[in-house]
């Protein structure tokens, strides 16, 4: 019974020194240069999504609408007001735009596009009766001797690269809901892959500094890479490598290919990304025969491991430049974003800089500032813009103010409000040089963006447009043409 009590303490003793050993190896890791900046560059783009512009762009991308209406009562033989929609829902491929005209309080024209992964459609009441469409789906089966089809010598045969990209457009969109989720993964792949290189192949320091931005003064672990030409021609070297060998990146390009390309084949595009990574290789031996300097010091912050600033200085045959983009403890609530840049050789230099003066439950308060410094002949030329952002939450009150070289050059006034979901501004005042800019206020301009708003679904049933014979087509596209031109000149042509 000794024996086994004597042996489960040395196996428990045994047992907590290799879990202290491995909690030891586990924060040494984390704390790495690469595993801190890679880590802190991802934290830092996380705190970037909350950026209440950035939420909102995506939720409205991903689910939402956008609205604008006008009454055009100043501009119209008619007292008309006018409306266009967008409805977007990216991660389910669907989307919708309205178009509405008004008299009064009766619709004199509502006009529809509807999309989804498998069929487009469309409709324009009272322009053409009924709605019309294209089965995505079922254009491999349909476009073949149809009136689009370049054999058939119609007045509407498409070229043979137009209809080759539309007979395959049901494989452009087979499986493709998350490509832009996929390309997000992947260029977080290749950022993670860059940084292990640069640290690899450079000279790394790891020291402590406080820097002060926007009036916080911040601790950081600054973690500087010295990069000589011979560091830099081997960093190239292995991710030309690591990419050429990478058989996803070459599906996901493919991918991305055959969604964006349409004068191209989607394998031809690939090759000649592949190419440019060989030109990109044969040019390597001339970096080695430079003379290169470069150093990047991450500046990431000791509490909440984000990056606060990057520091860049690049020297290439006694040409030197000098980059720096400053972040702040949390970009998200940052008071101070910027990104300068300046040539040394030629004087030429180049700064944006975001300043919030306050941003409360009450007030929004905030200054962009572009300054752009270049040299001619020894002549030194400055320009200078800003615009100042002033939103008073609870009014609603929104005053926007443009300068360029100390002189007024555009001016807004209007009401901002947010109701639920929804951001509803309306334009009061608009001034260009000083000048209030006419008939603004009549307009009623109305810009409401909808967080949350269900796109309308395309309709089950429609006039599929690849199976209309020529007279039938040539009917309505004429529909079309006259009654725009009609529904133009009832309201419009004075």
């Amino acid at each position: 019974m000794e024996k086994n009590k004597k042996l489960l303490i040395i196996g428990g003793s045994v047992g907590a020194a290799a879990l202290l050993a491995l909690i030891i190896v586990s924060i040494s890791l984390a704390n790495t240069p690469k595993a801190l900046i890679v880590r802190s560059i991802a934290n830092t783009l996380s705190d970037a999504r909350r950026i209440e512009a950035v939420a909102v762009t995506e939720d409205v991308a991903n689910g939402g609408s956008v609205a604008v209406s006008a009454n055009l009562d100043k501009f119209a033989k008619e007292d008309i007001t006018v409306q266009g929609k967008f409805y977007s829902d990216a991660k389910n491929l669907k989307g919708a735009l309205e178009l509405t005209a008004s008299e009064d309080k009766d619709k004199v024209l509502q006009a529809k596009v509807m999309y989804n992964q498998d069929k487009v459609a469309f409709s324009a009441a009272p322009i053409v009766d009924g709605t019309y469409g294209i089965n995505l789906k079922k254009l491999s089966k349909n476009l073949p001797g149809s009136i689009f089809d370049p054999d058939e010598e119609t007045e509407f045969s498409l070229d043979d690269e137009a209809f080759e990209y539309f007979l395959n457009m049901k494989d452009t969109f087979k499986n493709d809901k998350n490509l832009s989720r996929d390309v997000e993964v992947m260029a977080n792949k290749y950022r993670q892959v860059f940084i292990e290189k640069v640290i690899k192949h450079s000279d790394v320091k790891k020291a402590g500094k406080t820097i002060t931005i926007g009036g916080d003064k911040i601790p950081c672990t600054v973690i500087t890479a010295s990069i000589d030409e011979d560091g830099l021609a081997e960093i190239l070297q292995d991710m030309i490598d690591y990419a050429n060998n990478d058989k996803d990146l070459e599906k996901l390009l493919l991918r991305v290919a055959a969604n964006g390309s349409y004068m191209d084949d989607p394998d031809e595009y690939v090759d000649r990304f592949f190419d440019s990574l060989d030109r990109y290789e044969d040019s390597i031996d001339k970096i080695e025969d430079s003379d290169i300097d470069i150093s990047i010091d991450f500046y990431i912050t000791k509490s909440g491991r984000r990056l606060a600033q990057v520091d860049l200085e690049f020297e290439k045959n006694n040409k030197e430049m000098e980059a720096s983009l400053i972040l702040g403890k949390n970009v998200a609530r940052s008071k101070e974003i910027s990104f300068g840049y300046e040539d040394k050789s030629t004087g030429k230099s180049y700064s944006i800089e975001y300043t919030v003066k306050e941003d409360s439950n009450k007030l929004y308060d905030a200054e962009f500032e572009v300054n752009e410094t270049r040299v001619r002949r020894s002549k030194t030329t400055e320009n200078k813009s800003s615009i100042r952002i002033k939103w008073d939450k609870r009014s609603g009150d929104l005053d926007i103010k443009g300068n360029k070289n100390g002189n007024n050059y555009m001016g807004l006034k209007g009401t901002l409000d947010k109701k639920g979901d929804r951001y509803i501004f309306v334009l009061g005042k608009l001034s260009s040089r000083g000048e209030a800019v006419p008939d603004i206020k009549s307009l009623e301009l109305t810009v409401t963006i909808d967080r949350h708003d269900r796109t309308p679904n395309v309709p089950g049933r429609f006039t599929e447009i690849t199976k209309m014979d020529e007279r039938d087509f040539k009917d309505f596209s004429e529909d079309i043409t006259e009654g725009a031109k009609e529904f133009w000149d009832e309201y419009f042509d004075k």
